[in-house]
C-alpha cells in the first residue's frame, strides 16, 4: 500500500512540475529557429500605425516600405497585416524571380523589366477566382462544380428540343404550333422554352468568349509575322484594360508587392504608380486601390 501511495505522489508531482514550467524553459531544448517572417516584429505598433495613417489618407495611392536586404520588411508587413481587416492581394517577386544575391539583396541584372511585370500580371490575375472574371482573356482551367451534371442534361434537353423544333418548323411559322395554348399543349410549349432558353446561352458563351479572342500573331508554316511593339512594350500597359477589370470585379483596395527594390529598376516604379492612377480614376471613387 506504501508502494502505490509513493509512485501516486510521484505522478502528482511530476504533473504539477509540468504545468508550472515557465514557456522558456519548456523550449529550451529546441535547437532550431525559423528564419520565416513573423507577425511580431512590431510590438510597440510604431510601423503599423504609420501604414494604418497612410492607408486612411485620401490623398495617399502609392506607399514605399524600405530598407536594406534582410532589415525585416516583410516581417514588418506580415504585422501590419495582421490587424488589417480589408481584403489584401499579396504578391511576392521572390517566388516568381531568380534569388536575389545573400550579400547585397540585389539579382545579376539579368532579369528584365518584362520578367517583373509579367510576374506581377500573373499573380494578380490567377490571385482571384475565375468565377469573377468571365470577360478575362486569360482562361483557367476548372473543375466540374455541383452544377456540371444539371448542365450536362440540360445540353441533352436542349439538343433533343432543338432537333424537335427543327422538324416542326413549319408549324411554328404557321403558328399551329402554339394551339391550343394550354396544358394539353405541354409538350410542343416546353419543347419551345427549352430549345429557345438552350439557343440563347450558346449564344451568350460564344459572345462571352469572344472577349478572349486576340490576334497576336500570324503564322505561315515556317514564317512568323509578330508586332515589333508586342516585345517592346510593357506588359503592364498592353493589358491594362485586363487589371481595371480585375479591380471593378473583385473586392481589394490594398496590393502588396514585396521584393520590387531587389532589381534596381526605376521604370516599374514609375509604371506601377502610372497604372494605379488609371485603375483609381476608373473605379470614379467608389473605393481607393493602393499600392504598397
Amino acid at each position: 500500500m506504501l508502494d502505490h501511495r509513493t509512485k501516486l505522489a510521484g505522478w502528482l508531482t511530476t504533473a504539477a512540475n509540468r504545468l508550472t514550467r515557465k514557456p522558456e524553459e519548456a523550449g529550451a531544448g529546441s535547437r532550431y529557429v525559423d528564419l520565416a517572417p513573423t507577425d511580431q516584429a512590431d510590438p510597440a505598433g510604431v510601423y503599423s500605425t504609420a501604414l494604418t495613417k497612410a492607408t486612411e489618407n485620401p490623398r495617399v495611392m502609392n506607399i514605399a516600405l524600405t530598407g536594406p536586404y534582410g532589415s525585416g520588411k516583410s516581417s514588418i508587413i506580415k504585422s501590419f497585416l495582421k490587424g488589417y481587416k480589408r481584403p489584401v492581394l499579396q504578391i511576392s517577386l521572390a517566388a516568381f524571380l531568380p534569388e536575389a544575391l545573400p550579400e547585397t539583396g540585389s539579382t545579376s541584372g539579368k532579369v528584365g523589366r518584362q520578367e517583373i511585370e509579367r510576374s506581377i500580371l500573373q499573380q494578380m490575375l490567377y490571385g482571384a477566382d475565375a468565377r469573377r472574371l468571365p470577360l478575362s482573356r486569360f482562361k483557367r482551367i476548372q473543375s466540374p462544380g455541383r452544377w456540371s451534371m444539371l448542365a450536362s442534361l440540360f445540353i441533352i434537353f436542349g439538343v433533343i428540343s432543338c432537333w424537335h423544333l427543327f422538324q416542326q418548323r413549319d408549324a411554328i411559322m404557321a403558328g399551329t404550333y402554339f394551339r391550343p395554348f394550354a396544358v394539353a399543349n405541354w409538350l410542343n410549349l416546353l419543347a419551345f422554352a427549352i430549345g429557345g432558353g438552350f439557343i440563347w446561352t450558346v449564344i451568350h458563351h460564344l459572345y462571352v468568349a469572344s472577349f478572349g479572342i486576340s490576334l497576336k500573331s500570324i503564322s505561315l508554316k515556317d514564317i512568323e509575322i509578330t508586332p515589333k511593339a508586342a516585345t517592346e512594350e510593357s506588359i503592364l500597359n498592353r493589358h491594362l484594360d485586363e487589371i481595371i477589370y480585375f479591380f471593378q470585379s473583385t473586392q481589394y483596395d490594398l496590393v502588396v508587392i514585396e521584393d520590387l527594390d531587389r532589381f534596381n529598376n526605376s521604370d516599374i516604379f514609375v509604371t506601377l504608380r502610372e497604372i494605379n492612377s488609371l485603375v483609381n480614376a476608373n473605379l470614379r471613387g467608389k473605393r481607393h486601390i493602393r499600392f504598397l
